[in-house]
């Protein structure tokens, strides 16, 4: 990627490690209000008397701006650095989620979750973007660690959520949680995430050269002209689209299964677990095999989630091991993701194009959700949400066998 890099991925580590921290914590915070939503959607319901597609729109809404903003973004997080942007997120995130706990209206509802919509639009390209271009040798690894923040939030947030459910009510959920993990975020951010302006600049605390003084690879222009922006584009969405629209619903998902509520709550909670355990197994193999393999086996391994859950529904041990598989499986396509785009579109302008294919996530945290929930209102089912994720993920897979050889951004002048 860089015209120069540290010898070792041991040395990179021993130099950058609290970056990584630093950006693991920034990604639990951006999926805080994502795991909360599931925990809620059900006491919301019985309280406020709202459809699911109601409670649905305030995610809907920041998957909309997301897609006209996270582009956007990017430029952005290139332009004044990861640093700048980051503080930015937190500060909004924390207003916008203690808000989102004090609305007794749906116009309330759906404002609060307009101004989550800014911050959310710069996930998780502020995150990634440092990871992605200062780490060369140990960027799988970094990036597994980075991600892994997600399986934090999905491992801790559920039973603190159900806490504040059963004992405050389901506005603590948001205002407690949101100002706990806040907090941590912004110490760290502001410890340990270089002031460097834009993800193409000299490492600032690098005196001694080491760190890349130029990012390689394509411009904005260049890049929006080449098949690989467009396949990975549309792999990151069909895998999001049929992925989150079960992963947010989890708990509503598997009660509709047959399970009981607190079955239900402990098995979501098992996804965050194995979501940082595939991951960071993630992160290891990509620093030593194809990348593009790993996430075509990925794709076909999570097809384990659906067909689980359609075949043993109600059976405990089948929901285990159906959402175990998909939070492996799902880490790792997102280590892969994130990986295949600073590797086919380099580190020159990785802000851009990260942040414009970080819009199918974006997406599909409001519409699938919102889908999935207005579906189970006409039908009072969730199988037809079940059954749609398979073509998403087998779409996913296509993606992958279909990019080419990997380019060689050393060799351009």
């Amino acid at each position: 990627m860089a015209t120069a890099a540290l010898p070792t991925a041991a040395a990179e580590w021993r130099r950058y490690w609290p970056l990584v921290l630093a950006t693991s914590a920034g990604m639990a915070l951006a999926a805080m209000l994502s795991v909360c939503f599931g925990i809620v959607l059900e006491p919301m319901e019985q309280e406020l008397g709202w459809s699911r597609a109601q409670i649905s729109s305030g995610p809907f809404i920041v998957s909309m701006m997301g897609l006209v903003l996270a582009a956007p973004a990017g430029h952005l997080i290139d332009r004044f650095g990861a640093r700048r942007c980051g503080i930015l997120v937190v500060a909004i995130s924390l207003v916008a989620s203690v808000t989102i706990g004090l609305t007794d209206e749906l116009w309330q509802w759906q404002a609060a979750w307009s101004l989550f919509g800014i911050p959310a639009a710069f996930t998780s390209t502020v995150w990634l973007a440092p990871v992605s271009t200062i780490f060369e040798k140990g960027r799988g690894m970094a990036i597994a660690i980075t991600i892994s923040g997600i399986g934090v939030s999905q491992t801790l947030i559920p039973p603190f959520a159900e806490y504040f459910v059963q004992n405050h009510g389901w506005r603590m959920v948001f205002i407690g949680i949101g100002v706990i993990w806040c907090a941590v975020a912004m110490v760290l951010v502001l410890a340990f995430v270089p002031k460097a302006a834009g993800t193409s600049s000299r490492d600032e605390d690098d005196p001694a050269g080491e760190a890349p003084s130029r990012m390689a690879g394509l411009s904005p222009l260049e890049g929006l002209r080449v098949p690989a922006f467009y396949l990975l584009f549309f792999a990151s969405l069909f895998s999001a689209m049929a992925g989150v629209a079960l992963s947010l619903n989890l708990v509503p998902v598997l009660t509709f299964t047959g399970l009981d509520r607190t079955d239900a709550v402990w098995i979501a909670g098992s996804m965050g677990i194995a979501s940082i355990v595939g991951r960071l197994i993630g992160g290891w193999l990509m620093d030593r095999y194809d990348v593009r393999m790993l996430a075509i086996a990925a794709s076909v391994i999570s097809l384990t989630f659906p067909i689980g859950l359609l075949t043993l529904p109600g059976v405990e041990w089948a929901a285990i091991v159906a959402v175990f598989t998909w939070g492996l499986t799902g880490g790792m396509k997102l280590n892969a993701i994130v990986y295949l785009t600073s590797t086919y579109m380099g580190a020159r302008s990785f802000g851009f194009f990260y942040g414009a294919i970080s819009i199918t996530t974006t997406v599909a945290m409001g519409v699938s959700p919102f889908v999935a929930n207005y579906i189970y209102d006409m039908t009072q089912s969730y199988q037809p949400v079940i059954w749609a994720a398979i073509p998403g993920f087998i779409g996913a897979g296509l993606m992958f066998v279909a990019l080419g050889p990997q380019p060689d951004f050393t060799r351009r002048s």
